[in-house]
């Protein structure tokens, strides 16, 4: 069967109405992604808020024994970053491509030789990344990279022992957390002016575990998401309790990091496209 063209017509106006108003919200909303820890291999995963269902989007491996930890966005750049820590003294700066669907190691100007947390701040204009120099794990000061990776700025004297997280909070301030090494007796540190004359203000209760790997603000939703390993939580606004959202569907294997992008990205253009497709082979197949 052959559509009538009028028929035909409406069906392309119905597409193109469609396309635009997925684009329109999905350009004012965001998704949670995480990055799955599997031996050698690692993937970048959409994270279901209501759930905490994780969704693989694809595969990469940045090398036998690396071992990655934490998970950035950097807007400007539409590319995730990560650490991948290949022993004690040192690590890589890895850039994930979620278009290409690649990662590769980027050389960078932090001081120090190995690092650990990463985050993009806006109010700062860079990339934020705790470091450590040959110290055992150890990563208690912070550079500012720009999105080529040049060193902006230096702060060696933050008086954290490790951070092994940084990551941002409904202020837009820099914040800190090692879940082993208290800081003036809290777990959580708000870092103000981290390149300046640093205030660093204990944040809510000490309740936080050792596979605690990452948190980040979701604005969209207006809430504040822990990753605890195997699964997702809330932190309440007080950062004095914690509620779980659900497992990750992804044991035993380990999510390292969370990170906040926009919508669409390329597995939901993809999506759309394919559909778009589907529905114009089966039009001719009639």
């Amino acid at each position: 069967m052959t559509l009538p063209r009028y028929g035909m017509m409406n069906f392309r106006i119905l597409a193109l109405t469609l396309g635009c108003s997925l684009a329109g919200v999905s350009q004012a909303s965001t998704l949670l992604y995480g990055l799955e820890r599997d031996g050698s291999f690692n993937r970048l995963m959409t994270i279901n808020t209501s759930t905490g269902a994780a969704t693989p989007l694809f595969s990469f491996s940045v090398g036998t024994g690396v071992r990655t930890i934490s998970l950035a966005y950097n807007p400007n750049t539409s590319k995730f970053l990560t650490v991948g820590a290949i022993d004690q003294f040192s690590s890589q700066l890895i850039e994930i491509d979620p278009v290409a669907q690649t990662a590769s190691v980027v050389t960078h100007q932090a001081p120090g030789s190995f690092l650990e947390g990463v985050e993009y701040s806006p109010s700062l204009g860079g990339i934020v990344v705790s470091y450590g120099i040959s110290n055992n794990f150890t990563s208690g000061r912070l550079a500012l990279l720009n999105n080529s990776y040049q060193l902006l700025q230096n702060q060696p004297t933050t008086g954290m022992t490790d951070m092994d997280m940084l990551f941002l909070d409904s202020t837009g301030a820099l914040n800190a957390m090692d879940t082993n090494n208290l800081s003036g007796g809290f777990q959580r540190n708000r870092l103000n002016t981290p390149f300046g004359v640093l205030n660093r203000v204990g944040v809510g209760a000490n309740m936080y575990a050792a596979n605690d790997l990452d948190a980040v603000w979701k604005a969209d939703e207006g809430k504040m998401f822990l990753n605890r390993g195997s699964s997702l939580s809330l932190i309440n606004p007080a950062s004095t309790s914690l509620t779980s959202v659900g497992s990750y569907g992804t044991s035993p294997n380990l999510m390292v990091g969370l990170a906040v992008a926009p919508v669409p990205e390329p597995a939901t253009l993809a999506a759309l496209g394919l559909g778009v497709a589907t529905l114009l082979r089966r039009r001719k197949s009639a």
